[in-house]
């Protein structure tokens, strides 16, 4: 990797058990030094359900959108956990499901100028029930929607989520995904 900012020193302006917030002093790729804040999180992986010709998606409330969004599973890894194994946690957690078919479609970047880890996404398939362990702070229900009306709903704005939106996208598509080293 090649970074093409000069990281000069960092300090941590807040943490909580989920995210930490640092302010960096750094020199710009254009030689203009300057501050740059970085969200920092554990490295994340997402989930798109496929079951038959419906996608099953999480609904909840989320604090920045001020309202509950319907998005795929998606969560933190647990310090030294694969993304693989954090996919599958997250869904068995969420919305109470396992999957015995997993595909890779690959990273994507949430904000790639404040946050510090693209999400891992994969797509799950031949589901059956697990018991739900839903965290103290989260309020997660399962929305099936039929393949289609998901993605008419991703075109007129009710799924409005970025990864869900880049979930869907690679789904659609028959390229394969590879994974940019970074």
């Amino acid at each position: 990797m090649n970074d093409p900012y000069r990281r000069l020193s960092k300090r941590e302006i807040y943490r909580n058990p989920w995210v930490w917030v640092e302010a960096h002093v750094i020199v710009h790729p254009n030689g203009t030094p300057g501050e740059h804040v970085l969200i920092c999180t554990p490295a994340a992986s997402g989930v798109l359900v496929v079951d038959g010709s419906d996608f099953i998606l999480a609904r909840q409330p989320r604090f920045g959108a001020r309202g509950a969004c319907v998005e795929i599973v998606k969560g933190g890894a647990e310090p030294g956990e694969p993304a693989l194994a954090c996919a599958q946690r997250e869904l068995r957690e969420e919305l109470g499901i396992e999957a015995s078919d997993w595909h890779a479609l690959g990273p994507v970047w949430e904000i790639p100028s404040l946050v510090d880890h693209p999400v891992e996404l994969f797509v799950a398939s031949a589901i059956s029930p697990a018991r739900e362990d839903q965290e103290d702070v989260e309020q997660v229900s399962s929305v099936r929607m039929p393949i289609e009306e998901c993605y008419r709903a991703a075109r007129d704005g009710r799924i409005d989520d970025a990864v869900t939106l880049a979930a869907l996208l690679r789904y659609s598509t028959d390229v394969p995904v590879r994974s940019t080293p970074r």
